[in-house]
């Protein structure tokens, strides 16, 4: 099928008035389209004679503009010229395309605008394009480095991992807390790489941070006071409860292995007596309680529903009731401890969700439970009270509440200082390592994260040469070639 040129010529958008499309070819998956210079004459712009033609020469040029999933191919056909009377050489010049390449333009702009997607890899733009991943990589390193952005009142660390080798297992990520744009990226969290990385930040900008959000990981808590001078460790709520959530997780863990082992016994005795040698058996209504219904336990007690539930197995005709009392009932009569426990533990919980910006409040109820959990009879509390003693300061902290603009609304909130930002985004650089099958160059990884995230990121207007951002890799060892005579 044949093409009107002239609408091609506009399609195409090639912003060079003397390029021409001379013809078109069509097949079932690509548009081929030859351009050459509309101009067949050339003077020498030193001493103005006319150039002699020494012949010409085409060019496969990628130009990647179609969205119907077809491939558009360039042959662009360039002259040698040469001019007799000063003896130089020149060719044809496009401006839709750069010496040496064999894309067009457009094609880095393509690649950038695709990369912010992080479900879209290397490999699979690649493929849209009709570039190698190689190209898709080194056009990325050489039009994006992303500098760090300054830091903020509330600043928000947590570790996500990636595993970039051995050594640098965990990434460390810096967000601002107020506006949740990430900070930057650090390629692990060694307490050497942070104070090297916070010694090049001038002080008087580390001052200006007034609460640092943190789990209760000591490298990150002793920053505040130290490197930020002014700032207050927060450790997020989530990270103080969840060392009792897991302590009684264990408790029930070691219930249900107790119920298992008698199970066991019971059918040793049975395989005794009736002469048989089964291996295993139904789970007792025990151990299916302890399997199923540990949210009795573990969830909060406020937030548990004990509406019934009508169920109707998949293929039967009927169905049964399901009452949560009933179950909640049977579940908490299988250890002596699960009442006990569950005060216990709902105390704190509803510690957790009161106190808003009563530092003072806050700090006589944690000396209570404290006091209490020190001299409880089950071993579990009484860690935990060590565990609450030792970041007591940066619990307190976590009832600060910050006046926030809705973005929905035309009136403030008040939002508690929380890792809930930080844990949300933790899920992008998670995504990005299973859809690449994991992660290795570190420096590309930290851009692709913040080229994708940060909301108007600039490229470099002069982008880097390929040597910049071709890395040295691991020399190769003595190996024997083929064929090869030893003496």
């Amino acid at each position: 099928m044949q093409y009107d040129t002239s609408h091609i010529q506009k399609i195409l958008n090639l912003s060079d008035e003397s390029a021409a499309v001379i013809d078109t070819v069509e097949t079932d998956s690509a548009l081929i389209v030859f351009i050459e210079k509309a101009d067949a004459e050339q003077f020498c712009e030193h001493c103005g004679e006319r150039m002699l033609s020494k012949g010409p020469r085409t060019r496969t040029v990628n130009h990647p503009v179609f969205q119907d999933g077809r491939s558009l191919t360039l042959i662009v056909k360039s002259r040698k010229w040469w001019c007799p009377h000063c003896d130089i050489y020149k060719y044809d010049q496009f401006g839709f395309l750069e010496k040496h390449k064999r894309n067009s333009k457009i094609v880095p702009l393509i690649i950038l605008d695709k990369m912010k997607n992080l479900n879209n890899t290397a490999v699979s733009i690649s493929q849209d394009l009709n570039v190698s991943d190689t190209y898709v990589h080194e056009v990325f390193m050489q039009y994006v480095d992303l500098p760090r952005l300054p830091l903020c009142t509330v600043l928000s660390i947590d570790e996500v991992h990636l595993r970039f080798d051995k050594n640098n297992l965990y990434a460390l990520v810096l967000m601002n807390w107020e506006t949740g744009e990430i900070i930057d990226i650090l390629p692990n969290r060694h307490k050497s790489t942070i104070e090297n990385y916070l010694r090049s930040i001038p002080r008087e900008e580390r001052d200006n941070v007034k609460f640092l959000v943190s789990d209760m990981y000591d490298t990150y808590t002793d920053l505040a006071g130290t490197w930020f001078r002014n700032a207050v460790s927060v450790i997020d709520c989530f990270h103080h409860t969840s060392p009792i959530i897991r302590k009684i997780q264990y408790y029930i863990n070691g219930v249900k292995k107790r119920y298992q082992e008698r199970d066991r016994k019971k059918l040793e005795e049975e395989n005794y007596r009736n002469n048989r040698n089964n291996k295993t058996r139904k789970d007792s209504p025990e151990v299916h309680l302890l399997k199923t219904c540990d949210y009795f336990l573990l969830k909060n007690y406020d937030d548990i529903s004990f509406e019934p539930i009508f169920r109707k197995p998949n293929g039967h005709h009927g169905g049964y009731w399901i009452y949560p009392r009933d179950k909640e009932k049977e579940f908490m009569a299988l250890d002596d401890k699960f009442y006990r426990i569950r005060e216990l533990k709902e105390k704190y919980i509803h510690f957790t969700r009161n106190h808003i910006n009563d530092m003072e409040g806050a700090a006589k109820e944690l000396d209570e439970l404290i006091k209490e959990y020190s001299s409880c009879e089950i071993s579990m509390f009484r860690e935990f009270a060590y565990t609450l003693k030792e970041h007591k300061d940066g619990i307190i902290a976590s009832f600060n509440y910050l006046r926030a603009e809705r973005s929905d609304a035309n009136h403030e909130l008040l939002r508690r200082i929380s890792s809930g930002p930080m844990e949300s985004y933790n899920n992008f650089p998670k995504d990005l390592k299973r859809v690449s099958n994991g992660v290795l160059n570190f420096q590309y990884t930290r851009n692709r994260l913040l080229w994708a995230s940060r909301k108007s990121p600039a490229m470099l207007a002069v982008p880097k040469s390929r040597k910049e951002v071709h890395t040295k890799g691991n020399e190769r060892g003595p190996y024997k070639k083929k064929g090869s005579v030893t003496e």
